[in-house]
């Protein structure tokens, strides 16, 4: 009876064992972007008659057949102490700017069930130090565009437990893991340039309008944008991040105006430094530690104007600027 009792013991034992949740917690590095920003805005779309979206989400809107441009250009990155970190400071290519620096930590919870589908992807990243150069309305009216920067020490974003959406697992071990409702998207390149890659210093500007076609070499064949409001194709949501400021100023040339209330300010009564929308592609080896992350992030807002056909439901997000993220051990 006594070794029938241990046998019992040491079966439920490994029953136990096979069913504890592994939870993988590995450190990372890397860059939260490169030396810019991508984006499409409202402007775009009712102004210039150009597809600015990711995804060739917008080919029709009012009733117009919009030519897909792609994203534009906008937001670039300098150093905190760069001379170019001034808002009389208007960005040029080949300039200064910086892929701001990226650590993270990032925890991977299969919950103890053996399946993919209930796994859940946490963690903290820490963007910076950086300053981020930025045009905050270019609808204006009185001749050079406002512009604005934000300096930071750091901005620590808080990713909560959230679903992966898709899984692959992966020869000899671990997952490709996908947070996501539609994929992970396709990454788009320039025509001219397949090494140039979003997000790049040679989008198309805003007010290039419909001659910004064929900068891109072509829009995902999938469709799959990086947008998560439903306007852009039904969207593609995926994960979001809580996030605070540690060192953040702001400096404008209108007074202040646009550091208080621009809505693409991070530190703005419009604005918060967390992200809308996270979409990641996470690696994993055979012991469930991360190899390699990418990423693709948006902060969603609504810009006013534009005629009635050209607006969106109520309530949803009609510009966004975006970036791409990588992270390795």
């Amino acid at each position: 009876m006594r070794f029938r009792t241990v046998a019992l013991i040491s079966a439920l034992a490994a029953m136990a064992s096979s069913t504890e949740a592994a939870t993988t917690r590995t450190a990372l590095k890397g860059t939260f972007n490169n030396g810019q920003d991508n984006a499409c805005i409202q402007v775009s779309l009712f102004f210039y008659l150009a597809d600015c979206s990711y995804g060739r989400s917008r080919a029709v809107v009012g009733g117009h057949e919009l030519p897909w441009v792609g994203p534009t250009v906008n937001p670039v990155y300098y150093a905190p102490d760069s001379p170019q970190a001034v808002p009389t400071y208007t960005p040029r290519v080949g300039d200064e700017r910086i892929g701001p620096a990226l650590t993270a930590e990032l925890t991977v919870d299969d919950r103890g069930t053996g399946q993919w589908l209930d796994d859940l992807v946490s963690g903290t990243l820490v963007v910076g130090p950086a300053a981020r150069n930025v045009v905050s309305n270019i609808n204006s009216q009185a001749g050079k565009p406002p512009r604005l920067v934000e300096k930071w020490q750091a901005i620590r974003h808080r990713l909560e437990p959230t679903a992966v959406n898709f899984a692959t697992a992966r020869p000899g071990g671990g997952f490709v893991y996908v947070i996501g409702e539609r994929g992970f998207p396709q990454r788009l390149c320039r025509r001219e340039d397949a090494t140039d890659c979003y997000t790049s210093a040679r989008a198309p500007k805003t007010t290039d309008g419909t001659a910004g076609a064929g900068v891109w070499a072509g829009p995902p064949p999938d469709g799959i944008g990086v947008e998560r409001a439903p306007v852009w194709g039904g969207g593609n949501p995926g994960a979001r991040t809580t996030a605070e400021f540690e060192g953040h100023s702001c400096a404008d040339d209108s007074g202040g105006k646009e550091c208080l209330h621009a809505n693409v300010a991070w530190g703005s009564d419009k604005e918060d430094p967390g992200l809308d929308n996270l979409l990641l592609e996470i690696v994993t080896g055979p012991s469930g530690s991360i190899q390699t992350v990418r990423g693709y992030w948006t902060n969603e807002y609504y810009i006013q104007g534009g005629p009635a056909a050209f607006q969106v439901p109520e309530g949803q997000d009609n510009s966004w600027q975006g970036g791409y993220l990588e992270l390795a051990p």
